[in-house]
């Protein structure tokens, strides 16, 4: 048997783990796709992300069967807002989307008895590192105890500093 094309997060792999175990199925169909999906090759927890890689949070767009073409950023079913820019895993694109690569696809059967597929075009945001195709960038600076003691701060308005006007001037 062929193996499935794709590759999971750690952290994929559990939210996916967790999914099948206690969440009743909703269709036959949908728990066909994410048995698949758990079937995934699953990086080991501390290996950063590839950077064509969808994965929970992330920013994919992406283009279907029906000639949908958009973008949206995968999330877990509980931040999921209807209308909003967010795809929850709990979908059939948004779980066919989980794990793929940028350029890959994935067909997949739906309830109505047809034959739909997913394409991977390109993962626009990633949180982990920021911009694709980069590492995060910490910011460096240091705290120093006592730094603003010597300046003094005096509270000003917009005729200087004093009572001013008062509201009457509003």
């Amino acid at each position: 048997m062929e193996r499935e094309t794709g590759l999971l997060t750690a952290r994929d792999g559990y939210v996916l783990d967790k999914m099948f175990a206690d969440w009743p199925p909703l269709t036959e169909e949908w728990l066909a796709l994410l048995t698949r999906k758990r079937a995934l090759a699953r990086m080991p927890a501390d290996a950063p992300a590839p950077a064509g890689l969808a994965a929970i949070d992330t920013r994919v767009a992406f283009r279907c069967a029906s000639g949908l073409t958009d973008a949206r950023t995968l999330c877990l079913p509980g931040t999921y807002v209807p209308g909003s820019a967010f795809l929850p895993i709990t979908t059939f694109y948004g779980l066919a989307l989980l794990g793929l690569r940028e350029g890959e696809a994935i067909g997949f059967d739906r309830p109505e008895g047809r034959r739909d597929w997913i394409v991977l075009e390109k993962v626009l945001f990633r949180p982990a590192a920021g911009k694709v195709g980069e590492d995060p960038v910490r910011p460096s600076f240091r705290l120093i105890a006592g730094g603003l003691e010597e300046r003094a701060f005096a509270p000003a308005n917009e005729n200087g500093p004093g009572q001013g006007p008062g509201p009457s001037a509003a």
